[in-house]
């Protein structure tokens, strides 16, 4: 594809509801940038990367302090599609690891679950089943910890 956004790194794609792939990219810009505008870049594109449009969730909607996140899309039972999110929620520290989840394709972002106040760095997220997430990330209290939540957790 062509290029989505300078000077970021370290993205996620996932399929939104209506088809269109939406890439949400660490932006090295964040290191000077701790204001409303820290956050990750998040670009769309419904032509497979050709052309690349700004979302309305870009800089601002995740803070983050320079760090890898993840992201991931799901199928619930009723069709709707949820995202979720993980990363150090933060402007400027790796602390606050938190899980996020949006069924707007990410406009908005609900039910923050803390998973580590003090710690937290690169993440990965997976489905185990319909009903269970799983997550590995770099914590507070281990190099890595992996954990589950119930999908139920987070009001679905």
């Amino acid at each position: 594809s062509s290029p989505a956004r300078s000077n970021t790194t370290e993205s996620a794609v996932v399929e939104l509801s209506d088809g269109s792939l939406m890439l949400n990219s660490r932006d090295n810009r964040n290191r000077q940038d701790k204001s409303e505008t820290n956050g990750r870049a998040v670009s769309i594109t419904s032509d497979l990367g050709t052309h690349w449009t700004v979302h309305n969730s870009d800089h601002g909607a995740l803070p983050e302090p320079v760090c890898m996140a993840s992201l991931i899309s799901h199928r619930l039972s009723d069709d709707r599609t949820v995202l979720f999110f993980s990363n150090p929620h933060h402007t400027s520290q790796r602390k606050n690891m938190t899980v996020q989840m949006s069924l707007d394709d990410g406009t908005t972002w609900a039910k923050q679950i803390l998973l580590d106040k003090e710690g937290g760095a690169y993440s990965s997220l997976v489905m185990i089943d319909d009903n269970t997430l799983g997550i590995l990330y770099e914590s507070s209290r281990a190099d890595l910890v992996f954990q589950t939540m119930q999908l139920k957790e987070f009001g679905l």
